[in-house]
């Protein structure tokens, strides 16, 4: 399956069925803010916190991919259990939840069937034990 661009759990996004129009990333830390008689707060580093990503992309069902595309996606993320991403190149991104699907359809067409579907899917990082 050479144009898989990233695949997330048995779901597959790629040109052919779901592409991949952009990846965002969010990593953030977190910080506990101590009160302090007569002086300003103290900070206290408390750690990382999960990592996000959000997944956007476009089916044009009629061209490629079909309109049951994002009934998959959310099938994966229906099974209420953490995912393995991987993607096109072979990197292991690990394991991550799925946490929002949304699904915009538009250029409706006879039967109010969408000939675009533009998705954007957030997951989470799911850290495993260290131990």
């Amino acid at each position: 399956m050479a144009d898989v661009m990233m695949a997330l759990g048995e779901y597959r996004f790629s040109i052919n069925s779901a592409a991949l129009q952009s990846i965002s990333e969010t990593h953030s830390w977190r910080w506990a803010d101590h009160n302090v008689a007569g002086s300003k707060p103290r900070s206290q580093y408390v750690g990382a916190d999960l990592s996000a990503i959000r997944l956007q992309g476009t089916i044009y069902p009629y061209f490629r991919g079909g309109l049951a595309q994002t009934d998959k996606m959310k099938a994966e993320g229906d099974q209420g259990k953490p995912l393995r991403m991987i993607d096109g190149l072979g990197k292991d991104w690990g394991l991550w939840t799925v946490r929002q699907l949304q699904v915009d359809k538009s250029k409706l067409w006879m039967k109010g069937v969408a000939r675009k579907v533009e998705f954007t899917l957030e997951i989470k990082e799911y850290p495993q034990d260290l131990a």
